[in-house]
């Protein structure tokens, strides 16, 4: 593993652990809404953990972006229960443990609630392309597999950059998201800045 790559592991590392500090300072209401998102939001924080461990470990890369779909997919259903869902929606998903809309309804929803969100427009914008690849089946990534004595799926430096890149602004997204509606709007513009940087020092390593 490249020595740039390795820092890039360590920021965003260090991005998600602040923002988990951030959000985990204050106590939340036990409402169904606000223990959803959480639950979501500490899940993707789990798993952008367990990327960050396998990218590290040796022939054990190619996991991860299962994992980073599974982020981008928790993002987009925190979203929009956070900002879209009915409560007869999250009651409906409680009873059946079930979304009652299919990913591109919730995307169009969420879309239509940020749209005026410059952080979340500016995430969309950059990283269309690779976030729409998150959310398809792993069925497009056969033909990366090499057939030899080494067999496996191949990710380059910059394709795990890219995916952790991905997970961590999905995180910082929710996060402010969520604190905003809970009414911490310091600690929102705290994850702003924190994006903010954390979008800087990337656009310079690139």
């Amino acid at each position: 593993m490249k020595l740039e790559l390795t820092k890039h592991l360590d920021q965003v590392r260090d991005t998600v652990i602040e923002v988990d500090r951030i959000v985990s300072s204050h106590k939340y209401p036990g409402d169904r809404r606000t223990v959803m998102v959480m639950g979501l939001l500490s899940t993707i924080i789990q798993h952008h953990r367990s990327m960050l461990q396998l990218i590290k470990s040796a022939g054990t890369a190619g996991s991860s972006w299962a994992l980073a779909r599974d982020v981008v997919k928790g993002t987009q259903y925190g979203l929009w229960i956070n900002s879209c869902a009915t409560a007869e929606q999250i009651l409906q998903i409680e009873e059946a443990d079930a979304f009652p809309l299919s990913i591109p309804e919730m995307t169009r929803e969420i879309e239509a609630a940020y749209s005026t969100d410059p952080f979340f427009e500016s995430l969309k914008n950059r990283w269309a392309t690779q976030l729409y690849k998150y959310t398809r089946s792993e069925i497009f990534r056969l033909g990366r597999w090499n057939i030899d004595s080494s067999s496996g799926l191949r990710l380059d430096d910059e394709e795990m950059r890219d995916a952790t890149t991905i997970a961590t602004l999905c995180i910082v997204l929710l996060a402010g998201k969520f604190l905003g509606g809970q009414g911490h709007s310091a600690d929102c513009e705290q994850i702003q800045a924190l994006a903010a940087d954390y979008a800087t020092r990337t656009s310079q390593q690139n």
